[in-house]
């Protein structure tokens, strides 16, 4: 028997620019779809890595389409 773990979250956009995510996911917030921050960059610094913005796989298209975003 083979288990595995399927991850039910998507990164749709990411960035450096804490501002900008935040307000994504304001909006998606606004329109009941759950998103995720997860702050990867460097607490000594924040100069490295990304913050990624992250929805559930089942609302992925929808949250593309309110927010604007290409596939990236």
């Amino acid at each position: 028997m083979k288990l595995v773990k399927e991850n039910k979250w998507v990164t749709i956009y990411q960035t450096t620019d804490e501002y900008s995510v935040r307000i994504k996911k304001t909006q998606l917030d606004d329109h009941n779809i759950p998103a995720v921050i997860f702050d990867q960059r460097d607490s000594s610094y924040n100069a490295f890595g990304f913050i990624y913005l992250n929805v559930l796989k089942e609302n992925e298209a929808e949250a593309r389409n309110l927010l604007n975003l290409e596939d990236e």
